[in-house]
């Protein structure tokens, strides 16, 4: 260390006229001293001049305002930053079914010794260490162990700057009780924070960074790979304390997508999703799929990882199945097969049909249209259906052969009731007789099923004004159409519409994201049969992506609606045959087997009066979400009210949780009878059931609220190889409880030159003092000598 002092002049007076002033002041001063009374002795005289000349060297000295300087250089240790994770992710109490991570928190909690044996027992745990301390807890005691010395370690490196942060940090004060600490922080950056040490002068940047904390990381503008790259660039190393069990498994069933009818006999498909955490290559998932409590599936495999995972179990309905009465309940449940200590189990519900019985269709068409030609193998080989077909243009003698075709429309009504579904093609209405076109009407409205699939010729143009146009959920104008197959307008995508997005109906795949995809990469279609309006309580499926009806809103494609209790589906576009180009039969018939069974199950099950739908399939913790209702009263029309009231039940909260039942209102949705919406808050995570009572008929809808994967709360282990991977790319080291002994050893104690300069200022009270006394003693001697 060098010190170097000097003596500075800060006033605007001039030194050298401050000299000359004291010379000739102090001359003047001397001389009239010695003209003095002769009767004071020499001394005296020469003791009060010399006062009088020390007092005006005293007020020139101030008037210069000295100023004493010194300047200083050497080296000095570079702090040490200390950062503290208190964010909420924190108070997780870690279950610890690995030894090893029952043995590291014998370490921090003193109960034990670093290392760890090669090999030990569960008996080498004393009693005392506690089974699933909390993270905070777990860092905390680590802290207080005096045989880690951590504190004095880190201080023997450099002066500590200590912090707590989530996504803020808060200043510690060492020489209090500072590990008095609460994990309540919502968010964590630890990228950002840390980048809060790098970016200080190059003087007071710390020489490394001490972090503590379980590497969840979710709210930094910047990613941990670049807090890594900056730290090395810039020579300040990452020494991390990783805090959690290594060893943490989690298993959630996320949703059940099963159709809501399932017929005997057919093998029902059950997609399932469901989350996989700590799991890998540990073991693994045994689903059980359970009809009404009786088992019908099982599925084994290996534990994967992941917040999407998907698996697909299937079971036949039986005979029996069907004789139940009343509403059935699917429920999966999911076990992990491993060797934890605690048994992962986990399950979801949800209520289903089985039908008996084959439906029973009617399929009317005037010409071979190539919908009708695909529509027909697909009905032919589902061996749920028992299709006959009446094709006006067809071959005679084909017409005449029998099975499955029929020469004529049905004779009687009773005939025509033996039908679950009537699919109309591009039939003109004078093909029906009026005595017959009432025969449908009435079909339908007593609970039989009909699909109309528009055409350029005849319907639905031919059938406004008759009692077939009664029946759709549209209303359409007679218009004619140039049946010239080359002439083409811009190809178009049809939109599913919200409702349509929520239907099973519309469903390309298993998974919603493949099926989303599936309906933006369809080959496009060419014509479509413009609609006038929608009839009140249609349901829009697909709509057009540019075209509008005249109040505005987009163009209908596919519609529905409730008539009576049967259930009709209108198809304004006749080429879904283009959606079978190099995939066959796998959306084409997807598609239009779904639209069968959506229509023709109504007179096998009874209509149901109450639907209720969520707007997505993945509710999440801090987001809203919307309740949708379909309601019929006991006449099977759509329910005119202003507002209906709910209930949503936290099915796992405990009894005496006073917000366990919550009730809702949901209002009608302007213009559509009988639809009802209320937007919910995502505000609790775990299972929930919406119960809407619509008189006799009580629907439920249970869902499940799930915290997103990063999110603080969400359970999750210790990001160890994250947290790993930015210590060694910043040139730092990876701690867990049995390596915080070695602190010492990988921390590096760094130095920076520093030059200070420091100025006392001589202009002071003290000489303001001196002043004062010098004028004192003065005063006091010639008082002293009875002089004026």
């Amino acid at each position: 260390m060098t010190l170097f002092a000097s003596l500075a002049f800060r006033g605007t007076f001039p030194p050298w006229a401050a000299v000359l002033l004291l010379l000739l002041g102090g001359a003047g001063m001397v001389f009239l001293y010695l003209k003095e009374s002769k009767r004071l002795s020499l001394v005296t005289r020469m003791l009060l001049a010399a006062i009088r000349v020390a007092l005006l060297a005293s007020v020139l000295f101030l008037i210069l305002r000295p100023t004493w300087v010194s300047e200083t250089s050497g080296q000095r240790p570079r702090p040490i930053g200390l950062m503290f994770d208190v964010s909420q992710s924190m108070a997780f109490e870690d279950p610890r079914p690995n030894l090893a991570d029952q043995y590291r928190a014998g370490i921090a909690f003193g109960t034990l010794k670093a290392p760890i044996p090669e090999q030990f027992v569960s008996d080498a745990i004393p009693r005392g260490t506690p089974e699933k301390p909390s993270r905070l807890a777990t860092a905390v005691a680590a802290f207080k162990n005096e045989q880690l010395a951590i504190l004095k370690t880190l201080q023997a490196a450099g002066p500590v700057e200590a912090i707590a942060f989530g996504s803020s940090r808060e200043g510690l004060n060492l020489k209090t009780d500072w590990l008095n600490l609460k994990a309540d922080k919502p968010r964590t950056a630890i990228a950002d924070v840390a980048s809060e040490f790098l970016n200080r002068d190059e003087n007071e940047r710390p020489g490394a960074i001490f972090i503590v904390t379980d590497g969840r990381e979710n709210s930094s503008n910047r990613s941990l790979t670049d807090l890594a790259r900056e730290c090395a660039t810039q020579g300040v190393p990452l020494h991390i304390y990783g805090v959690g069990s290594g060893s943490f498994s989690q298993l959630q069933v996320r949703d059940v997508s099963s159709a809501d009818t399932l017929f005997v006999d057919d093998t029902a498909v059950v997609p399932v999703r469901f989350r996989s955490k700590g799991l890998l290559g540990k073991g693994k998932i045994e689903f059980k799929l359970m009809l009404n409590g009786i088992e019908v599936a099982t599925e084994t495999v290996d534990a994967p990882e992941g917040d999407d995972n998907r698996t697909l179990l299937k079971f036949v309905p039986k005979k029996t199945d069907a004789d139940t009465t009343g509403k059935q309940e699917l429920t999966v449940q999911a076990r992990y097969l491993g060797d934890q200590a605690e048994a992962i189990v986990d399950s979801f519900k949800k209520n289903v049909k089985i039908v008996d019985k084959k439906l029973k269709v009617l399929f009317v068409e005037s010409q071979p249209r190539w919908d009708f030609k695909f529509i027909q193998r697909g009905l032919m080989r589902d061996r749920r259906c028992e299709a006959k077909f009446i094709l006006l243009d067809g071959d005679p003698k084909a017409m005449k052969a029998g099975d499955p075709f029929l020469p004529a429309f049905p004779s009687t009504r009773a005939e025509l009731a033996t039908y679950d579904l009537i699919i109309l093609g591009d039939i003109p209405a004078t093909y029906f007789t009026a005595e017959q076109q009432e025969w449908i009407r009435d079909a339908v409205a007593e609970g039989g099923g009909l699909i109309q699939i528009a055409g350029k010729a005849n319907g639905p143009s031919s059938f406004v004004g008759t009692p077939l146009a009664d029946v759709l959920p549209v209303e359409v104008a007679n218009r004619t159409f140039k049946m010239d197959p080359n002439a083409r307008t811009d190809g178009f995508r049809p939109t599913r519409s919200s409702f349509g997005e929520r239907s099973n109906l519309m469903v390309m795949d298993d998974d919603p994201k493949e099926s989303a995809r599936v309906w933006d990469n369809l080959p496009p279609m060419y014509w479509y049969y413009p609609v006038v309006k929608l009839k009140p309580a249609a349901e829009v499926y697909l709509t057009h992506p540019t075209d509008k009806l005249a109040d505005g809103k987009p163009m209908p494609l596919l519609v529905s609606h409730y008539y009576g209790k049967g259930y009709v589906l209108f198809s304004a576009v006749d080429e879904t045959w283009r959606w079978r180009r190099n995939e066959a039969d796998k959306y084409f018939f997807r598609f239009w087997s779904q639209a069968v069974y959506a229509t023709g199950v109504s007179r096998t099950l009874g209509t149901k009066m109450t639907q209720l739908s969520l707007d997505t399939t993945d509710p999440l913790l801090g987001k809203t979400g919307q309740i949708y209702a379909h309601l019929l009263n006991n006449d099977l029309k759509p329910v005119k009210a202003e507002k209906i009231g709910a209930t949503i039940e936290k099915i796992d909260a405990n009894a005496a949780d006073p917000d366990r039942i919550t009730k809702v209102t949901l209002n009608t949705l302007p213009n559509q009878a009988g639809e009802f919406v209320a937007t919910v808050p995502f505000d609790r995570e775990g299972r929930y059931l919406l119960k809407v009572d619509n008189g006799e008929d009580t629907a439920t809808l249970e869902y499940r609220v799930s915290l997103p994967p990063n999110h603080e709360q969400a359970i999750g282990p210790l990001a160890e190889d994250d947290l790993r991977n930015l210590a060694t790319q910043s040139g730092g080291q990876f701690y867990r409880e049995e390596d915080l002994h070695t602190l010492g050893e990988k921390l590096e104690k760094k130095t920076v030159e520093f030059h200070r300069k420091e100025e006392f200022v001589l202009w002071n009270r003290w000489m303001l003092m001196l002043v004062i006394a010098l004028l004192a003693t003065e005063w006091t001697i010639r008082k002293f000598n009875s002089l004026s």
